[in-house]
């Protein structure tokens, strides 16, 4: 008996020690599975805020998590545009990659004393644009026609594209959904589209809707210089003969659309919603004829508190229906403004303007958005906003 112990006591030891070993693995792995996930998530928020050293927040993030990159036999590195699994090559996703050489005790007899482990992860930057429709013209959700539709680290989710050039057109990153494998694309898109991904559903579907209730206001037309307080404005808010309005912080509702024609529009912490009651239908609204727009959605990182609709600029209702191709119309003049334009059944239309853009934020949802001589440009920098960016409930971590 105790010559059977003494053959099979190294063999029990051995097998102990393995199991030793593969536990420690394992848990490793864990750790750095962990570690990388923080890595891509944090490059992914840092590289939406328009930041540069995006990477460099990615690596930090992993050694907070307790990899360090270029310590312990540890290698960290943070890339834009996945190399495996069902994301390769996407250009909206950044990855990282997690290397470590790990000391074993009793694998060492096999493996020289070390096993390297590896664990990647990858997070998809949220899109500045979402088209949901096929759209009212030429069944294009997204038509470029002459200037550019530009997303500032941040791509653009599209139903179909439709790029006609007669000038200088360019967009920048587009996912294209459905089954479709190509769309006119006579211009400049960079970087090329990525064609079927998964057809996406409303992202601000969690949104809870203002509602309708009684007229304060009725056929609002203003040609003089005013201050206008939240409330609901029926049949119509209309601006215009060079009047400058300023918008006190609130909802204003408004049926029957409106024009807003050579006004200069200010204010913050506003919401349009736009929907039917008191007489009014849908109707239209329209920025025209040199009008200067300055308005901004509520911004909640003042306060720190949550307001409804933080980050919404303009609602349009979402049972919508259509008066025309595109109900929502910028044109010949200047926008500027943190917000997203949400319109998920009405479509935008923004024409020959001097700018279209926001300070830190400007996000798009529509049916289909249609551009000419004008320079589009989407940001995603949400990090005003103390309840984060309204995309993000979509997750991010993809891989």
């Amino acid at each position: 008996m105790i010559q059977f112990f003494a053959v099979v006591l190294p063999a029990l030891i051995l097998f102990c020690g393995l199991c030793i070993d593969v536990g420690m693995l394992e848990l490793r792995k864990l750790q750095m599975q962990s570690a990388a996930d923080a890595a891509a998530l944090g490059a992914a928020l840092e590289a939406e805020r328009g930041t540069n050293n995006w990477k460099n927040i990615g690596i930090a993030e992993a050694g907070v998590n307790g990899f360090t990159n270029g310590s312990n036999n540890t290698t960290v590195t943070i890339i834009e545009g996945a190399n495996y699994g069902a994301y390769n090559g996407r250009y909206d996703v950044v990855q990282a990659t997690i290397t470590q050489s790990v000391h074993t005790t009793f694998m060492g007899a096999l493996n020289g004393g070390s096993f390297p482990i590896t664990a990647q992860s990858s997070a998809q930057l949220t899109p500045c644009l979402y088209t949901l429709g096929t759209g009212a013209l030429q069944n294009q959700s997204i038509e470029v026609y002459t200037g550019s539709l530009l997303g500032d680290s941040c791509p653009v989710y599209a139903t179909s594209v439709d790029i006609e050039s007669s000038g200088q057109v360019a967009v920048e990153a587009v996912d294209v959904s459905g089954t479709a494998g190509s769309s006119n694309t006579a211009g400049f898109i960079y970087p090329s589209p990525t064609w079927s991904v998964p057809t996406l559903t409303d992202p601000l579907a969690w949104e809870t809707s203002p509602a309708f209730s009684s007229c304060d206001h009725t056929s609002t037309n203003i040609t003089s210089n005013k201050t206008l307080n939240p409330g609901t404005y029926c049949k119509g808010l209309n601006i215009s003969n060079g009047a400058k309005v300023t918008l006190n912080p609130g909802l204003y509702t408004i049926t029957g659309g409106g024009t807003w024609d050579n006004a200069t529009v200010s204010g913050s912490g506003v919401t349009l919603f736009f929907t039917t009651g008191g007489g009014g239908g849908y109707g239209q609204f329209t920025i025209q004829d040199n009008s200067t727009v300055t308005i901004s959605a509520a911004n909640d990182s003042s306060t720190g508190t949550i307001p409804a609709l933080a980050g919404i600029l303009v609602f349009a209702d979402r049972n919508w229906t259509k008066t025309g191709g595109q109900d929502f119309q910028v044109i010949t003049s200047s926008f500027t403004g943190d917000g997203i334009w949400y319109l998920p059944k009405a479509g935008l239309e923004v024409w020959s303007c001097t700018s279209f853009t926001g300070n830190n934020y400007l996000g798009i949802v529509a049916d289909n958005i249609f551009t000419a001589g004008t320079q589009v440009k989407l940001l995603n920098n949400y990090s005003y906003l103390v309840s984060g960016n309204p995309f993000r409930k979509l997750g991010s971590l993809v891989q």
